[in-house]
């Protein structure tokens, strides 16, 4: 992650093939009535649309005494902090997820719960929740946690206590090096996003740019991306500190070389904070970008800082669901008619991870973390949901790749987030 807004308008890309399609209704397993949220094909090859029950094509039955009463799924997000906003809007995605699966019969009848815990995007916070969640509530898979830095930081215990993790947003390519046997996430790796990014730097003719990025993992992933791919185009490159809030000295050298753009990856509080510095130092003339992010309409709750980027013309990137599936556009419905509202930045990725995890556990027939470990890569194989299918790599990775190009808008009285095109693995850059 970082740690990024709300949905507009999804990026245009079919779905799957017919084959892999009709595998994921083979192992839906014991969830009765998840093929709400597939669009694949059944023997004879009819369509399996939204909310059409599978019952009769389940491939495996699991009794009540496999698994418990209660099935816990624990979630670790940043509910409060500097990225609070983002993160509750992102348990949302869990819950739904919950609701839809009780409400359809749960597993074998018994009870998904989702446990969650206030990680505030810190990393010994992030140890503290997965020890709670595992050592006292007994959770045997883990759903989150959002950022690359807390994923890292909890993966050895985890793998030590043999407990699985789903993360829906964390993207630094360093997690790959630990990824696939414990440690898996629905997102593609940043590695694949940086050259999204550089296509789309390149494409607007950019001949000297500068990086503003978060130290952390996520952050500095994204410089080392862009800097493997754009090479001599990176001519300053600046690793901030989110708690210093004070970065004028760090922007000054930015405008002090000539720079025609900049690549921000920021938090929103601090980020916010640097956006009405750089305004201040006259750092308009400039172009801006930025990943997933930089997406997020938190920044907007600040008018200056709001302003900038509609200045700078803000552009970037961010994971997309192929649009008009079946599945988004339930998953769309769905969220809007439970919270009353759209949904936001990895919702959707929440949503999904929640429902790889209980799939994986409805697929191993016991609430045993290493057993639902090994059905993590099948579950996400057979699953297609709202941000898309969540085929793995070797390494834990989504294998497969959509962005959408995005901008900051003002159309009218507020500043908006608007889709301008797509970036895809198979046909590249696409701008409307």
């Amino acid at each position: 992650m970082p740690e990024g807004g709300d949905l507009t308008k999804i990026s245009r890309r079919k779905a799957i093939s017919k084959a892999a399609a009709a595998g994921a209704i083979v192992a839906v397993g014991a969830i009765t009535g998840l093929g709400g949220y597939f669009a694949g094909t059944a023997s004879g090859g009819s369509v399996v649309t939204q909310r059409e029950t599978i019952t009769n094509i389940q491939t495996r039955t699991i009794t009540a005494s496999q698994l418990p009463r209660e099935v816990k799924i624990g979630v670790i997000l940043p509910l409060s902090g500097e990225l609070g906003p983002i993160g509750s809007k992102m348990l949302n995605g869990a819950k739904l997820a919950e609701k839809l699966i009780n409400s359809w019969g749960g597993l074998a009848g018994s009870t998904v719960s989702i446990l969650a815990e206030d990680s505030q995007a810190m990393p010994d916070k992030a140890l503290d929740a997965v020890k709670k969640l595992v050592e006292v509530n007994g959770v045997q898979i883990i759903v989150g946690p959002a950022t690359s830095v807390e994923v890292l930081t909890i993966a050895d215990y985890l793998t030590q206590r043999k407990v699985p993790l789903i993360s829906m947003s964390a993207t630094a390519a360093s997690i790959s090096k630990i990824g696939g046997q414990f440690i898996f996430r629905v997102v593609p790796s940043d590695a694949i996003q940086t050259k999204a990014l550089a296509d789309l730097i390149r494409s607007q003719g950019v001949k000297r740019l500068a990086t503003f990025v978060v130290s952390n993992d996520y952050g500095i992933g994204i410089e080392e991306g862009i800097k493997a791919n754009l090479r001599d185009t990176v001519v300053l490159s600046i690793r901030y500190d989110p708690a210093k809030g004070d970065y004028r000295e760090e922007l000054s050298r930015i405008k002090d070389a000539n720079v025609d753009a900049i690549l921000w990856a920021t938090w929103v509080e601090s980020g916010i904070v640097a956006l009405k510095q750089a305004s201040d130092l006259g750092l308009t003339n400039v172009r801006s970008f930025g990943g997933e992010g930089m997406r997020d309409t938190a920044f907007f709750a600040d008018a200056k800082a709001a302003e900038y980027l509609l200045k700078t013309k803000m552009m970037g990137t961010s994971p997309r669901a192929p649009a008009e599936t079946l599945s988004s556009k339930q998953f769309m419905q769905d969220y809007k008619k439970e919270f009353n509202e759209e949904p936001g930045l990895f919702a959707d990725t929440t949503y999904d991870s929640t429902m790889v995890a209980a799939l994986a556990i409805s697929q191993a027939g016991v609430y045993e973390g290493g057993k639902i470990a090994g059905r993590i890569k099948s579950a996400a194989y057979h699953y297609i949901g709202p941000s898309g299918h969540k085929l793995m790599d070797q390494f834990g990775d989504a294998a497969l790749a959509t962005y959408e190009i995005w901008t900051v808008a003002k159309p009218a009285a507020e500043y908006k987030i608007v889709s301008i095109g797509s970036w895809d693995t198979v046909a590249g850059l696409k701008l409307d």
